[in-house]
């Protein structure tokens, strides 16, 4: 297939019913069974805290970052990113803040490999805060306990060509819930894997990501379940770059987990100053969305029955020589609002 040289161009209308396409063959075109079995299956996951936005970038844009993955924020939205990243060695470190006490972060370190090969160490932790502990009759004990987990992983990124880069990563997953009777640390495994595709063109892009593809081998008690799958997610997307705001990219990702209904994520960067770039995103899933048809086509749409939680996704990137910072705030219905920041340092 040969691809146009020219960069495609699209309305605002016709990137709008782009969008409405996706969006209505990813929500609307699933059928009913297979709507069932999602929610059947919803909150089974293990180690759920996996499908946390860490990363301020990612979490700025709601998760519409498939697409768009680049250099070591693309670790845990997709591998294949890793490609993307600046010549040399990056060392990168993430806060994440709720007011409840609920922290998380990770540390990383990326450098080249030979050939087109990118590489990448990461270790990330969550620190749940304070729960107060209960008995078997829900009665207060007396006791605080403060769950905690750490996932080290090793990611790998390619360029195959100019058009496809490939990655994959390899994480080890553990979570500790507190100090109670029979308690004991949880430990698991996972991998990701990823695909960029860029066209001849280049103010369009795809990507796709099988995510936290993996199971739980040990219990958070002595006699605790062990063998359930990690929340598994396939994640794809896309980003257009309209020619006549070159500045701006908007992107779009449908996200499918095994055991929760489907996402859709929508975000809008922009590159205000070579240094200052700004971003905005939102996310709903499969039941807003149908609820949203239905009250549109004037049908009888009821009462929102669930939903996604995080309405509102916003931040900015401010970088200099050799050093970046990302900032993200996202709201979350019921959880107020939650703070995320990511320091990168390229090494000499």
């Amino acid at each position: 297939m040969n691809f146009p040289k020219k960069p495609v161009k699209l309305s605002f209308n016709a990137l709008k019913r782009c969008t409405l396409i996706l969006a209505a063959s990813g929500f609307l075109g699933i059928s009913t069974q297979a709507q069932a079995t999602f929610r059947d299956g919803a909150g089974t996951a293990e180690f759920q805290y996996l499908s946390t936005l860490i990363y301020a970038r990612p979490a700025g844009l709601a998760g519409a970052y498939t697409s768009l993955a680049q250099g070591i924020d693309a670790i845990g939205t997709n591998p294949a990113g890793l490609s993307k990243a600046d010549p040399g060695r990056t060392l990168s470190g993430t806060f994440r803040y709720h007011m409840l006490e609920v922290a998380s972060g990770n540390v990383t370190y990326g450098f080249p490999g030979a050939g087109s090969r990118a590489y990448a160490f990461s270790a990330a932790y969550i620190n749940d805060g304070r729960i107060a502990g209960v008995d078997e009759n829900n009665s207060p004990t007396g006791l605080e306990h403060m769950p905690v987990s750490f996932n080290p992983s090793f990611t790998v990124g390619q360029k195959i060509s100019d058009n496809i880069r490939l990655g994959a990563t390899a994480k080890g997953v553990s979570e500790y819930l507190g100090d109670y009777e029979g308690s004991q640390l949880a430990i698991g495994w996972g991998v990701d894997a990823g695909l960029l595709y860029q066209p001849n063109v280049k103010n369009v892009g795809f990507g796709l990501a099988l995510l936290n593809l993996g199971r739980k081998e040990r219990g958070h008690s002595v006699d605790g379940r062990t063998g359930g799958l990690l929340p598994v997610s396939l994640n794809g997307g896309f980003f257009y770059s309209p020619l006549d705001v070159p500045k701006a990219k908007v992107a779009v990702d449908l996200q499918l987990p095994l055991q929760d209904v489907p996402m859709l994520s929508g975000g809008v960067e922009y590159a205000y100053t070579p240094a200052l770039t700004l971003r905005m995103g939102s996310r709903i899933d499969m039941t807003e969305a149908n609820y949203l048809f239905n009250k549109a086509s004037a049908q009888d749409a009821g009462e929102l029955d669930g939903g996604n939680a995080l309405k509102f996704a916003g931040g900015f990137t401010f970088q200099t020589d050799g050093l970046a910072l990302d900032y993200a705030v996202q709201y979350w219905y019921g959880l107020s609002f939650v703070h995320a920041m990511t320091v990168r340092y390229a090494l000499l």
